[in-house]
């Protein structure tokens, strides 16, 4: 499905390791909401439906999301060359704020506030988290599959994974099972009824 503004992209691939970059720095106990905002809202490169599949193939593949998710976009635009510069814009200023951060870490952070501010910020990530996962459940098609499964599905997974600590590979196995046998069966009731409807 393309995107409703379809010359939106990166201008070269400066401007892809640019606007990865300034996501990363910004990505403060995650990037995903980062990323949606910036690439969805305010560059426009895709619709809330496209990033949400997109999204969704970056959590099933082996590896971290961010980075498969940045793979996949850069190829998008600029095939290999825009794959390794999304990815190089990912982790190059991250990595250096992170080495230059523990490198002062044991000075700076044992008895002072700053320990604190850490310890606190576990509840930022907690509510970036859920907050992206509210900001995607709207690009999902309920015109086919409805909002009641998707909610229940949801609600399942951060049950297992959450209040269980079942193994996320069984709440993808179990879950992403389910899902899809529900999707396909949404997708074959939705046309047979545009058949009928014609």
């Amino acid at each position: 499905m393309r995107s409703n503004n379809s010359d939106a992209k990166p201008c070269n691939l400066f401007d892809l390791f640019y606007v990865f970059s300034l996501i990363t720095l910004q990505g403060f106990g995650g990037v995903i909401t980062v990323m949606q905002r910036t690439l969805v809202d305010q560059r426009r490169w895709f619709s809330q439906t496209e990033f949400l599949e997109m999204f969704t193939l970056s959590q099933v593949l082996p590896g971290p999301n961010v980075c498969n998710l940045a793979l996949m976009i850069g190829d998008r635009f600029f095939g290999a060359k825009g794959a390794i510069m999304a990815l190089l814009g990912m982790l190059i200023l991250p990595l250096v704020v992170i080495l230059t951060l523990a490198s002062s870490y044991n000075q700076v952070a044992v008895g002072s506030p700053f320990a604190g501010a850490i310890n606190g910020m576990s509840v930022v990530a907690v509510g970036m988290t859920l907050g992206t996962a509210l900001r995607l459940l709207s690009g999902i098609q309920t015109d086919v599959v409805g909002r009641l499964v998707p909610i229940l599905i949801v609600a399942i997974v951060t049950y297992m994974v959450g209040y269980l600590r079942l193994s996320v590979v069984w709440a993808v196995l179990g879950c992403g099972a389910i899902s899809y046998l529900w999707a396909r069966h949404s997708l074959q009731s939705h046309r047979e009824q545009r058949k009928a409807q014609i």
